[in-house]
């Protein structure tokens, strides 16, 4: 079913979407069906999740629910009737493939049906009003969200310095830090459960550098890059180590966390999360200055 729901939006993806206006799904004498979305709509039924996929079960007495029988009808064969049918429910993602396709909150329903004429993949059609099945489990959307927000992937920051890493640094003289310019940017992961889709969005807000004797130094960005070439630049992030020694320096990004929902109203902050530390070890000394005598002098 999943395969032919795939194929069906790929298809659809490709060409116009021409609305075929029929009174009930008699999909067999549409032989460019495939290629269509249909503007029949239904009403009602529920919604069961199988196996992390989505189905609708029509009302009882439908149309839609006379076509689910696993026989064909009693009598002569009808070219244009199906059976057998089952109907797996798009979600978020066909929504947002094929747009709305009638009164909202609703969804595209694509049907997987037999019968004599029945082509393959038939068109979706919306539904509207669907419920969750009795017994099914429904999963809160911020529940969902924070499954997202597991999967953000969230970087461990590259440390830079001036003077550069693996270079003593200096007591009494400022240490530029910074990270990767590249690491300090958005980014968003989704999951999926049943019906409801949501999106995690995380934005840096700050990185903390621990100097590792006892001190940090918070900076609202990624810090400037030291560059030769710009001697009088200046940086709104770094450290004076006030004592020789050796160091590990840690840095970490803190990111604030949104999230959005569709398929479930919901929406808001998973609040502020610090990504995974770097480290890098540094060794601080102390340069001394050695007064000799001029020439000439007694």
């Amino acid at each position: 079913m999943r395969a032919r729901v795939l194929i069906a939006l790929a298809l659809l993806a490709g060409c116009a979407l021409v609305l075929v206006a029929v009174a009930a799904p008699a999909w067999a004498a549409d032989g460019d069906g495939q290629n269509n979305v249909s503007s029949v709509q239904a009403s009602g039924g529920t919604l069961t999740v199988q196996a992390g996929h989505t189905y609708w079960t029509p009302p009882q007495n439908s149309s839609w629910a006379t076509d689910g029988q696993s026989t064909p009808p009693a009598g002569k064969p009808n070219p244009n009737q199906p059976y057998g049918c089952t109907y797996g429910a798009g979600g978020p993602s066909a929504t947002a493939a094929l747009g709305v396709g009638g009164p909202e909150p609703g969804q595209w329903v694509f049907p997987d049906c037999r019968g004599p004429g029945v082509i393959d993949p038939m068109p979706p059609f919306w539904v509207t009003g669907a419920v969750p099945a009795a017994g099914t489990v429904q999963v809160a959307p911020v529940v969902v969200a924070e499954q997202a927000a597991k999967q953000l992937g969230l970087a461990s920051p590259t440390i830079e310095m001036a003077p550069p890493d693996g270079s003593p640094q200096l007591v009494g003289v400022a240490s530029w830090l910074w990270i990767n310019p590249d690491q300090w940017r958005a980014v968003s992961a989704s999951a999926t459960a049943g019906p409801v889709t949501t999106t995690a969005t995380a934005v840096p807000t700050e990185v903390v550098f621990d100097m590792g004797d006892g001190t940090s130094v918070t900076c609202d960005g990624p810090g400037t890059p030291y560059s030769a070439a710009a001697p009088n630049a200046t940086t709104d992030c770094s450290y004076v180590w006030p004592d020789p020694g050796s160091f590990t320096v840690t840095a970490t990004i803190f990111w604030s966390v949104t999230w959005t929902a569709s398929g479930a109203p919901g929406g808001g902050t998973l609040g502020v999360q610090a990504g995974p530390a770097a480290q890098v070890p540094v060794t601080v000394t102390e340069s001394q200055a050695i007064n000799t005598p001029g020439s000439g002098s007694n």
